[in-house]
């Protein structure tokens, strides 16, 4: 699902960069946007409220050419 969304913003949206975020707690979904190609780029703080207090989230993100060097070698 995550190749298939990568592939209709760089190709069909003409995206330069796509971003995204995940709760630093969940290290699987943070896995899963590195096995995606996507470059750790820091922590935002205190970006959401939720029941119990401010969460934090990682911010991941790729750049078309590098998402196009990936699609070469795979």
């Amino acid at each position: 699902m995550g190749k298939e969304l990568l592939a209709r913003g760089f190709e069909e949206l003409d995206l330069h960069r796509i971003y995204a975020t995940c709760d630093p707690r969940n290290v699987g979904s943070a896995r899963v946007l590195g096995k995606l190609g996507m470059t750790w780029e820091g922590r935002h703080r205190h970006t959401t409220l939720i029941r119990d207090g401010w969460r934090d989230s990682e911010l991941f993100s790729i750049l078309e050419d590098e998402w196009r060097a990936i699609q070469r070698v795979t």
